[in-house]
């Protein structure tokens, strides 16, 4: 069971913290001490375009998705889309406050398989989304989630007044050139890959903290100011009901936040 929201926050925030002072202190002098000036400009300029923009799409690794990835595409009027990459799931969520989910049915059969409780999930979703309680833990969960959080307090620590950044070289990833700028030392930083042609909007950015996680952790960035899809589904479709959401929170939502 992972920590919730405000913990998560707070650890983001004092890991940003931890990472500006680093930026601030380790620069070198002279003209080395102005390009990391520089580059800390360029950094702060990325990371206002991804604040500044009506949407986007961002893939990362989630609890809610047992550990999986999930693509979480957000806009303003908090519309949002939450898709498991290995289909698992999908949610749709209306800046109005209506959310449905749908469990693949791959997904639901495999647990038929392992009790009464999961059989009636499979029997009552099958083919179908459930409307989720405004104030269920699922829906919560997927709301703290489009609001992307984490990022956006990891984005305002690293382009706060005074912050450096140090350029490496240009990588390609998907016929795209991208520009590395990090705050921190190898092994202990933040990177964040800007476009390097063009605009320079964040496409990636790489958190490389032993105490933070085991291994680094990655956020993808794209589809800056497109349009987010969240009709709902018919209502054919969908089903309501507190006992199958309940037996979901239990059997279909690893990883949900204890409240």
């Amino acid at each position: 069971m992972v920590s919730g929201k405000a913990r998560r926050l707070a650890v983001l925030g004092a890991l940003g913290v931890a990472l500006g002072l680093t930026s601030c202190e380790s620069g070198v002098g002279g003209a080395g001490e102005d390009r990391q000036g520089t580059d800390g400009a360029l950094l702060s300029q990325s990371l206002r375009l991804f604040e500044d923009a009506s949407s986007v799409r961002v893939a990362a690794r989630a609890a809610v998705a047992m550990g999986g990835s999930v693509e979480i595409t957000a806009d303003r009027e908090e519309n949002c889309r939450v898709d498991a990459q290995n289909q698992a799931f999908h949610v749709v969520l209306q800046g109005g406050g209506r959310t449905w989910m749908r469990w693949s049915d791959a997904l639901l059969e495999r647990g038929a398989a392992l009790g009464p409780e999961e059989r009636q999930l499979y029997q009552g979703l099958h083919g179908k989304w459930l409307e989720l309680d405004r104030h269920g833990r699922i829906r919560e969960s997927m709301v703290d989630l489009c609001a992307l959080d984490a990022v956006h307090t990891i984005a305002n620590q690293m382009s706060g007044p005074g912050r450096r950044a140090e350029r490496r070289p240009v990588v390609t990833e998907n016929g795209e050139r991208l520009l590395p700028l990090r705050q921190g030392e190898k092994g202990n930083s933040l990177t964040v890959f800007v476009k390097a042609d063009g605009k320079p909007y964040p496409r990636k950015l790489v958190i490389d903290m032993p105490t933070f996680a085991s291994e680094p952790v990655g956020f993808k960035f794209d589809l800056y100011g497109g349009p987010v899809s969240a009709e709902p589904p018919e209502a054919a479709t969908t089903v309501r009901s507190a006992r199958l959401e309940a037996l979901a929170e239990t059997h279909l939502a690893s990883g949900l936040p204890s409240r």
